[in-house]
C-alpha cells in the first residue's frame, strides 16, 4: 500500500525529519582503544557485539588454566590492560606472602585454588623428617609450628612431649617417668599409632626382635614383671622348672634361676655350651639336635673323660660297620670314631677331591659311604649321579629345561659338572637375563635361588631369600609411578639388572638429570642416606655443598641456615634463586666481609 505524499510530509515535519539544507555532518570519532598490546589477540576473542563491557575469553587456551577461586577474578586483577603481554604466572606476582619467603616460593605445595585456607601439607611434609601419618594428619599447622614465628615453618617443631606428656606420665607399662624414659616419642613408638612401641636396641642386650624369642612376647611385662625397673627380668615363667630340669641334666652349675638362664644362653638359644665345641661339636654340625642332655654320650656322670658313640640309636654297629667296609685301620670303638671324625663329620678320603670333588665344594656331607655312588662293589670307575635321592630324574629334568644337548646319563653329568658346582649357563645372559656379567654375576649359587619352579624355568622371582627385600626396595622406589612389587614389574624397568633411571625425579620433586646436579651424583644415596625413606635427602654429603664454602657464599643471606630443608626451600630448582637476597643491614662505612664478634 503507498501512502498520500502530503501525509507523508505532513509526518516529516513534525517528527523534525526534514531538516533545512546545510553543511555536511561531521564524521564520528572512532572509540579509544584502551589496549596497547594484545599479544596477537583480536576484539572478538574477548567482546562481543552485544556490549563491549560482557567480556568472555577462554583461559584454557593459555599456559594458565583459570580454577577454582580464580575463575571470578576480574581481568585487571592481573593483567595490565593496556599491556596483556606481562602477566606471569607465579603466585607472587598477585598474593602477597604472609610467609615471608619462609616456606619457599612454591605455594602450590601447600595451596590450591580452590582457597587459601584449604592447606594441603601432607606432600610438602612427605620432603621432611615428619610426614603427616595416621592421626598427626588431620593437625592444624600451627599445632606443631608453635616455636617459630606466626605463619613460619622452618626450624624445630614442637617437640612430641608438648602434646604427649599427659601420656607420658600416665605410662605404666613400661612406667616411662619413674624409668627416665627418652620424650622423645619417636625413638620408640610410630607416627601413626602408639602401639607396637619397638625398642630397637633390647637386641644388644638380649634379641627379643630376632632369634628364638621374636614372636613369643606380647609385651614388655611378659618378661619384666616390676615396671618401674627393668633390670629386673624372668624367664622362668615360659621355661617351666620340670622341662628346664630335665634339659639340664648333668650340666655343671645348672640353677633354674632366670640370671643363670641369661649367663649360659646370652643370644637366646638352646644347648650354648659352647665350651664343648672346641673338644668336639655339639651345638653345630651334624649331631646338633641329636642329644638331649650330657648322659646320652658320657656313660660315666663322674668322669666327663669318658665317652662313647654307640648309646641308644647312635651308630649302631650293624650299620656302622658297612660303611666303613674297606677302610684301612677301621675298628668299631668311640676312640677309633673320634679319631677318624674329629669334627663329627663323615671321614674325608681326602685324594678322591683330585678326581672328583667329595670332601668339598657341593657334594662334601651329601654322601655317607662309597656305596652311594659307586654302585659297583668291584670297580671305583663305575658311578652314578642319579641313585637314591640324589638328581632324580625328574627334579633334574626339570633344572636343566633349556639347555642344549642334556640327558640324565652319569657321564654327561661329570662332562658338565667335573667339579660338581653348577655349569655356568652363559646363554643365559644374551637370551634372557646377564646372571654372569653385570651387577648379579656372583650373586647366586644355584638356579633355584631365582627360579622357583624346578620344572619350569619360565617362572623366576627377584625376591627370594636376601635379594631385593621388600623393606629396602619399597624405600628405594618411594615416588616412582607405577611401582609395584613384583618380579614382573622389575624385570619391565631393570631388564639388564641394572639401576633405572627415575626421569620423574625432575618434574616430581628436583632436577637431578638436567640444571647443575646433572652428572654429580651417581646412585641414590648419593643425596638420599635412609634406605627406606626417600623422603630423607641430605645436601652435604661428600664433597657436595660443604659447609665452610655454603656458609661464605651466604655469609650475607637473611636467616640462612646450613641445613638440607634450607637449602631445598631457597633452591627448590638448584639453581641461585631467582627472587632477590636481601642482605643483612651493615654500619655505614662497614667492610663487606666484616663478621660480628
Amino acid at each position: 500500500m503507498r501512502l498520500d505524499p502530503r501525509v507523508t510530509l505532513v509526518l516529516a515535519l513534525g517528527l523534525g525529519l526534514v531538516a533545512a539544507p546545510a553543511a555536511a555532518p561531521a564524521q564520528q570519532a572512532a572509540p579509544r582503544n584502551p589496549h596497547v598490546r594484545l599479544n596477537g589477540k583480536a576484539c572478538t576473542d574477548c567482546h562481543t557485539t552485544a556490549d563491549w563491557r560482557a567480556v568472555r575469553f577462554d583461559h584454557r587456551r593459555t599456559s594458565f588454566q583459570l580454577l577454582g577461586q580464580h575463575q571470578s577474578v576480574l581481568c585487571a586483577a592481573c593483567h595490565d590492560l593496556r599491556d596483556f603481554s606481562g602477566a606471569t604466572s607465579t603466585c607472587s606476582s598477585c598474593h602477597a606472602d604472609p610467609h615471608r619467603g619462609d616456606a619457599g616460593a612454591r605455594c602450590e605445595q601447600c595451596h590450591s585454588e580452590v582457597g587459601w585456607r584449604q592447606v594441603g601439607a601432607q606432600n610438602a611434609h612427605a620432603r621432611t623428617r615428619l610426614p603427616d601419618l595416621g592421626v598427626h594428619e588431620s593437625l592444624r599447622c600451627e599445632d606443631c609450628h608453635r616455636q617459630t614465628g606466626v605463619q613460619q615453618f622452618t626450624g624445630r617443631v614442637t617437640p612430641c612431649a608438648t602434646c604427649h606428656q599427659a601420656a607420658y606420665d600416665a605410662t605404666t607399662q613400661p612406667a616411662h617417668a619413674p624409668m627416665g624414659l627418652p620424650t622423645q616419642c619417636e625413638r620408640c613408638h610410630q607416627f601413626t599409632t602408639w602401639s607396637f612401641a619397638r625398642f630397637a636396641q633390647h637386641d644388644g642386650i638380649f634379641p627379643v626382635y630376632s632369634g628364638a624369642h621374636a614372636g613369643a612376647w606380647r609385651n614388655c611385662a611378659t618378661c619384666h614383671t616390676d615396671p618401674t625397673d627393668f633390670r629386673v627380668f624372668l624367664c622362668t615363667q615360659c621355661h617351666t622348672q620340670p622341662g628346664t630340669d630335665r634339659g639340664h641334666q648333668g650340666i655343671a652349675g645348672y640353677q633354674w634361676v632366670s640370671a643363670s638362664c641369661l649367663a649360659c644362653h646370652p643370644s637366646g638359644r638352646g644347648g650354648d655350651s659352647r665350651f664343648h665345641e672346641a673338644i668336639f661339636p655339639i651345638n653345630g654340625g651334624a649331631h646338633a639336635g641329636t642329644w638331649s642332655s650330657c648322659a646320652d654320650c658320657h656313660t660315666d656322670p663322674a668322669n666327663y673323660g669318658v665317652f662313647s658313640c654307640m648309646t641308644g640309636a647312635c651308630h649302631p654297629q650293624a650299620v656302622t660297620d658297612p660303611r666303613h667296609s674297606a677302610v684301612l685301620g677301621y675298628a668299631y670303638d668311640a676312640t677309633q670314631c673320634r679319631a677318624c671324625h674329629p669334627d663329627g663329620t663323615a671321614g674325608g678320603f681326602p685324594q678322591h677331591d683330585a678326581v672328583f670333588p667329595i670332601n668339598s665344594g657341593t657334594h662334601a656331607g651329601h654322601w655317607t659311604t662309597c656305596a652311594d655312588c659307586h654302585t659297583d662293589a668291584h670297580s671305583r670307575q663305575v658311578f652314578s649321579c642319579s641313585t637314591a635321592a640324589c638328581h632324580t630324574a625328574a627334579t633334574t629334568n626339570g633344572l636343566h629345561v633349556g639347555i642344549p644337548n642334556y640327558t640324565t646319563a652319569a657321564a654327561q653329568c661329570l662332562a658338565c659338572h667335573p667339579n660338581g658346582r653348577p655349569a655356568t649357563f652363559t646363554q643365559h645372559d644374551p637370551l634372557y637375563f646377564p646372571i654372569t656379567s653385570g651387577t648379579h654375576a656372583g650373586r647366586w649359587s644355584v638356579c633355584a635361588d631365582c627360579h622357583t619352579t624346578a620344572g619350569n624355568r619360565a617362572v623366576f622371582s627377584c625376591l627370594t631369600g636376601a635379594c631385593h627385600a621388600p623393606t629396602p626396595t619399597n624405600g628405594a622406589h618411594q615416588g616412582i609411578p607405577s611401582y609395584a612389587y613384583t618380579s614382573a614389574q622389575c624385570l619391565a624397568c631393570h631388564p639388564t639388572g641394572l639401576r633405572g633411571r627415575f626421569t620423574q625425579h625432575d618434574p616430581l620433586f628436583f632436577p637431578i638429570f638436567s640444571g647443575t646436579h646433572a652428572g654429580r651424583w651417581s646412585s641414590c644415596a648419593i643425596c638420599h642416606t635412609d634406605a627406606n625413606s626417600r623422603a630423607v635427602f641430605t645436601c652435604m654429603t661428600s664433597s657436595c655443598h660443604p659447609a665452610s664454602e655454603t656458609n661464605s657464599h651466604h655469609r650475607d643471606v637473611r636467616n640462612y641456615t646450613f641445613t638440607a630443608a634450607a637449602c631445598y626451600s631457597c633452591h627448590p630448582q638448584g639453581r641461585t634463586p631467582v627472587a632477590p637476597i636481601i642482605p643483612v643491614p651493615r654500619p655505614p662505612g662497614a667492610s663487606r666481609r666484616a663478621t660480628s664478634g
